[in-house]
């Protein structure tokens, strides 16, 4: 999106919400809910400025699992126009159905949060663009936050694989669409198989690692039931888990497991590996060395080609001020700062990188 666009979007929706500082006694404040999908690779962002949105005012915040919640106050700046502000969070759907629910304002399975809407999301956290994976996005506004790095991870419990330091591409297609591999063929020490434990077709990060690598096969995936090391092969119409948080704990119990996640879900007992020779850093994302990583936007529709605002799926104007609110939370410089414990190496600024791709695990080149 052009940065024009988006500072016209910004204009209006900050225009919304400095109404709010302006008392208008005979208006009643009417309630606003903003049912927000996307992928699990932002969750403690997403979960983390919600929190801090009611800063100031006072709110609840119910929580199903580490995919689903539902944020209920007040926004001290919106409140005299908007009470209560709702934000309903679900992630464990996917950024891509989150899309395809958003464009085509058909809800799907997973279109559910805590208020038991059964409705499509006004606003979808996505890591692949609409274009990669087949979604029209004309009539899509993106308004970018950061950029989500991504990493294969091996279990770092078990000796079977502690050679594996590293894995070239054709080694990463091999991994992700072969099974029974030995470890030896990986680097490792020991000629035991080894387990890929990967993401459903609905996960960016699935996609965006799949083109990084070149891979555009199905994958051969495997779980483990509960706290079980026993790897299972994944048979089902969508081969692959919903969140990341779940494939890092797989990876986790699985002796001689390698997945992919976002950088966000390095858990205990497992470590990332390095990519052509690449460790992942905040540093080499930006000079460019390091290619696992996507740009992370807000989409949400376009009111001027939907029937205006608050038709056709696009925010009403108390949703699109609830929304820049939201939006300026997250791409704050302070927030985005090495210093947060949130943000922190878990992601990159836009504006430090040196470089630039323009399509989703496409070509990097230089700013």
């Amino acid at each position: 999106m052009k940065t024009s666009n988006i500072k016209k979007s910004l204009a209006l929706g900050l225009t919304l919400a400095g109404a709010a500082y302006t008392p208008n006694l005979h208006a009643t404040a009417v309630p606003v809910e903003v049912f927000i999908e996307g992928g699990s690779a932002s969750s403690s962002v997403l979960f983390d400025r919600a929190t801090n949105f009611f800063n100031g005012g006072s709110f609840t915040a119910t929580y199903s699992g580490s995919s689903i919640a539902k944020f209920v106050g007040t926004n001290t700046a919106l409140s005299s126009l908007y009470e209560p502000i709702t934000l309903d969070i679900n992630v464990n759907n996917g950024a891509i159905a989150g899309l395809s629910a958003l464009t085509t304002q058909v809800v799907g399975a997973g279109d559910t949060n805590l208020s038991n809407n059964g409705l499509p999301p006004v606003l979808v956290d996505s890591a692949t663009q609409p274009k990669s994976v087949g979604v029209d996005g004309s009539k899509l506004i993106a308004w970018p936050t950061y950029v989500v790095p991504l990493v294969f991870i091996k279990n770092s419990k078990s000796g079977i694989d502690s050679g594996i330091t590293n894995l070239t591409q054709r080694q990463a297609v091999t991994l992700e669409t072969s099974t029974n591999l030995p470890a030896t063929y990986y680097g490792g020490t020991n000629a035991g198989p080894v387990y890929f434990v990967g993401r459903n077709s609905q996960a960016a990060v699935r996609t965006i690692t799949d083109f990084v690598i070149y891979n555009a096969g199905s994958i051969q995936t495997y779980y483990t039931n509960g706290s079980s090391s026993v790897p299972v092969l994944d048979t089902s119409a969508d081969p692959g888990l919903t969140s990341g948080s779940t494939l890092a704990k797989n990876v986790a119990a699985i002796t001689n497991a390698i997945g992919t996640v976002a950088v966000q879900n390095i858990i205990a007992n497992t470590t990332p590996l390095a990519y052509e020779g690449v460790s992942y850093s905040v540093s080499n994302v930006i000079n460019g060395s390091y290619p696992l990583w996507g740009y992370e936007n807000y989409y949400f529709l376009d009111s001027t080609k939907t029937g205006g605002i608050g038709n056709g799926g696009a925010p009403s104007a108390g949703q699109l001020a609830v929304i820049t609110a939201f939006y300026g939370l997250v791409t704050n410089a302070t927030f985005q700062s090495q210093s947060n414990p949130v943000f922190g190496t878990n992601f990159v600024p836009n504006a430090s990188l040196q470089v630039t791709r323009t399509v989703d695990g496409g070509q990097i080149s230089p700013q």
